[in-house]
């Protein structure tokens, strides 16, 4: 019998089949391996190779599947090993994971008793939404994204570390920047508990650590920044979510209007440091209040209230910021209409 030559289009096929079952596997054995290693700079090391591997949202979502498949159970030991090192590396593994079983580890840290813990698994949160928000089919079902949103949003009202609480809050606004349409509604829930929770965070200051307070401010001041960024672009969420972002900015004005008084209505008298941050903060609350009467419909006006603070104007910055949250402010007239006491006795 006569051997005929291999065409070469033949031993193509032949060559590529054969290096399909290492094409199979997304992950190497030699990082997996090196995650269980007592050297913490070898468990790094595979770390960041890996998520150098799974964190392009154009990974198909098969691949990541496989690389779920091969990373789980790894991940899992190092979450539920008890030491704060392993842990946290595991989450960050698990954040860019953005799979079901995954999202199931994140979570499983939510009560950790070990604030670096907690605020790890928000940072890991964070890490999936950004990939999920970029993702041309999402790797995550809308209900289960909608859970982990709420459960964001309840750290950044209840837990007792402001940190974590600054990373739940960091979580929502990755949440809120979601424009594929099948997370629309969960886009929109993120933009509401973060306008929500910053709110309750801020309301519950007096009387804490100075520490908690500068943080509760730090949040306010983020959170009414972001979400007026968002108001800014193509994806604005409805008018009930716009007007809970338009809550938090006058939440935030109330705030400063309680420094002021409390500093007999003198912005001089205020510690120069603080006014610093109590600038910021009216400047990134005035700002989302005109970005929302826009997306409500109204014609907004500028109102000049930075101006008037940071210049230590105080008669102007008094008249001004009465109209916005006063009895017959901007914020207790429709659209909004807000409670006319919610932000001043009295209505002010």
């Amino acid at each position: 019998m006569i051997k005929r030559p291999m065409r070469p289009m033949c031993a193509a096929a032949i060559a590529l089949m054969g290096a399909l079952p290492a094409m199979a596997q997304p992950i190497e054995q030699r990082d997996l391996d090196r995650l269980s290693s007592d050297d913490l700079k070898q468990v790094q090391a595979a770390r960041s190779s890996i998520i150098t591997a799974i964190s392009d949202p154009g990974m198909p979502v098969g691949n990541r599947l496989d690389a779920s498949t091969q990373l789980i159970g790894p991940v899992r030991a190092m979450i539920e090993s008890g030491d704060e090192n392993e842990i946290v590396n595991g989450l960050m593994i698990a954040g860019s994971m953005v799979t079901p079983e995954a999202i199931g580890l994140i979570e499983s840290t939510y009560a950790n008793e070990t604030q670096g813990v907690r605020y790890a698994a928000m940072r890991a949160l964070r890490t999936t939404l950004r990939i999920l928000g970029d993702q041309r089919t999402p790797s995550l079902q809308a209900p289960e994204v909608g859970r982990q949103i709420k459960a964001a949003g309840e750290m950044l009202r209840t837990d007792p570390d402001v940190y974590v609480a600054e990373g739940a809050a960091r979580a929502l606004v990755q949440a809120a920047k979601m424009s594929n349409d099948r997370l629309k509604s969960s886009a929109e829930t993120a933009f509401t508990e973060l306008a929500q929770g910053a709110s309750t965070r801020l309301a519950s200051v007096e009387g804490l650590s100075d520490e908690k307070q500068e943080g509760a401010i730090r949040i306010a001041m983020m959170s009414t920044f972001e979400l007026g960024r968002i108001l800014q672009g193509a994806n604005r969420p409805g008018q009930t979510a716009v007007r809970e972002a338009g809550a938090l900015a006058g939440d935030s004005l109330a705030y400063v209007y309680k420094r002021f008084q409390d500093a007999g209505r003198q912005i001089g008298s205020i510690n120069a440091e603080e006014k610093v941050e109590l600038t910021q903060l009216v400047g990134s609350s005035e700002t989302l209040i005109y970005y929302a009467r826009s997306a409500l419909g109204q014609a907004a006006e500028q109102t000049q209230l930075r101006a008037n603070f940071e210049s230590g104007n105080d008669r102007d910055f008094n008249r001004n910021i009465l109209s916005i949250i006063g009895g017959t402010g901007i914020l207790t007239q429709p659209p909004f209409s807000l409670k006319a006491d919610r932000f001043v006795a009295s209505g002010g």
